[in-house]
C-alpha cells in the first residue's frame, strides 16, 4: 500500500502558503503551552510550530530552551528535571504579551502547565483538524561542522516522538525539524515517509557547512530532507526557487512584518512561522 502524502507536501505540489503558530500565537499568549497552541487554531492558522525535548525520566515535553529559567517559575535543565517536576512549573510565569492589541493589558496570566507532545496532537485530534500541521522541532545542541556530536545529543529521543506519531496516527500531520542534521538522519531512518526540515541560521555550523557546499544536504550531513528552515532574513526569491527545483519546500522563521510576509508568498514560500498568525493572515487575504 502506497504512503499517503503529507498535508505539508500536499501545500509545497500545490504552489501554497501556510501560516504556523510560531510556539502557538506567542504575541498573545505564553509559548508552546495549550492556551497558545488553541489561540493559534482559533486565530485560522494551518499549523503550529513548537519543541519538544525529554524529561529525566524520557517524557516529550514541549519547551523551547534547554532550562526552565526562562519562560517558567523554577530553574535547572529539561533534562535533569523529572516529569512530574516540569508540571509544578508555571510556563506562564514569564510571559509578557508583545506589540499587540493585547500589550499592556494582561497584567498576570493564569497558571499554564508545560504540555507534552501527546496532549498537543490530542488537542488537534479534539478539534477535527484533519489537515492541520504540527511542526515539531527536536530540540538538540548544535553538532559542530565536521558532525560529531556530543555526548548527550543520541539520546534516542527521535523514536519516542516516531512512537507518539503512530500511536496518534499523525503521520500526514507532522513535519520534523532541527537545527541538529544527526537529529534528523536517524528520525529519516525510523519513520522515512515523513518529511523533514533542516533548520538554519548563521550562527549555526551546520550552517555555515552547507552554504560552503552551495546548499547541498550531503554536505550538512542531512540527506532526504524534504525542507528547510531558513531565518526569514536568509531568504531571496532565487534561494527560494532554486529549493523549489530541488524539490524542497521553504518554510521561514519568524516572519511577523505583513508586508514582507506577502513578499515572500510571491516569491513560493511554503511556510510562514510567525508569533502573530492573526496579521500575517490577514495580509496574506
Amino acid at each position: 500500500m502506497k504512503t499517503p502524502t503529507s498535508y505539508v507536501t500536499e501545500a509545497f505540489l500545490a504552489g501554497k502558503t501556510l501560516v504556523y503558530g510560531h510556539r502557538g500565537s506567542r504575541a498573545y499568549a505564553p509559548m508552546n503551552t495549550i492556551p497558545s497552541f488553541e489561540l493559534a487554531i482559533k486565530q485560522g492558522a494551518q499549523g503550529i510550530e513548537l519543541d519538544v525535548q525529554l524529561s529525566a525520566d524520557r517524557e516529550l515535553v514541549i519547551i523551547h530552551d534547554f532550562t526552565v529559567d526562562g519562560t517558567t517559575d523554577g530553574s535547572g535543565a529539561v533534562k535533569d528535571l523529572l516529569f512530574a517536576e516540569l508540571r509544578e512549573l508555571n510556563a506562564a510565569a514569564k510571559f509578557t504579551p508583545m506589540e499587540t492589541p493585547l500589550h499592556g493589558l494582561i497584567p498576570h496570566y493564569p497558571f499554564t502547565m508545560i504540555p507534552t507532545l501527546e496532549e498537543v496532537f490530542s488537542l488537534v485530534k479534539d478539534c477535527g483538524l484533519q489537515d492541520f500541521i504540527v511542526n515539531v522541532e527536536i530540540k538538540a545542541p548544535y553538532c559542530n561542522e565536521d558532525g560529531s556530536e556530543g555526548s548527550d545529543a543520541d539520546n534516542g529521543i527521535e523514536a519516542i516522538v516516531a512512537d507518539c506519531i503512530d500511536r496518534y496516527e499523525m503521520d500526514r500531520n507532522v513535519i520534523i525539524s532541527s537545527f541538529n542534521p544527526p537529529t534528523l538522519k536517524r528520525f529519516k531512518a525510523i519513520k522515512p515517509a515523513i518529511p523533514v526540515g533542516f533548520l538554519v541560521e548563521e550562527a549555526s555550523p551546520a550552517y555555515t557547512t552547507a552554504l560552503t557546499a552551495q546548499w547541498l544536504p550531503e554536505k550538512a550531513g542531512v540527506t532526504g530532507h524534504e525542507a528547510w528552515h531558513p531565518r526569514y532574513s536568509m531568504v531571496n526569491s532565487e534561494l527560494v526557487a532554486q529549493k523549489r527545483e530541488q524539490g524542497r519546500m521553504t518554510q521561514v522563521w519568524t516572519m511577523n512584518d505583513t508586508e514582507l510576509a506577502r513578499k515572500l508568498k510571491a516569491w513560493g514560500v511554503t511556510g510562514l512561522i510567525t508569533d502573530m498568525p492573526d496579521r500575517i493572515i490577514a495580509a496574506l487575504n
